[in-house]
């Protein structure tokens, strides 16, 4: 499994409310239905907690079943397809600020507080 995380930042003048409305009502569903190969897509929103400050506006994951599909997904990056995510991605998103990590993902998991600690992946 494949995990594509991105720090992601709001374009300026676009508040931090209308930031994260835009995001999750209308790119976020846009996102599940058109990108080709996505296992799963989870948006991250920050809360606000005295004492940390957040560097990024949102922090979104991306699933893919292995390289082959995520690399199929930076081909159609490219394409003539993929066009209504780049017009939705210019009306919030600063891209030059957007940090993307692809990632080999490994999941721990403890049933209960004193479980047993299992290896999922």
């Amino acid at each position: 499994m494949i995990k594509v995380i991105a720090l992601v930042y709001r374009k300026k003048g676009i508040s931090n409310r209308q930031f994260l409305s835009y995001w999750l009502d209308k790119h976020g569903p846009l996102a599940v239905e058109h990108i080709p190969g996505v296992l799963h897509y989870t948006q991250n929103h920050p809360i606000t907690s005295p004492g940390f400050e957040d560097d990024a506006d949102g922090i979104v994951e991306m699933w893919f079943e292995d390289m082959d599909a995520y690399e199929d997904y930076l081909d159609w990056r490219e394409s003539e397809e993929a066009q209504v995510m780049r017009e939705s991605e210019e009306k919030f998103l600063d891209e030059s600020r957007t940090h993307r990590y692809v990632v080999d993902e490994h999941v721990f998991k403890k049933v209960g507080t004193f479980g047993t600690v299992t290896r999922l992946g």
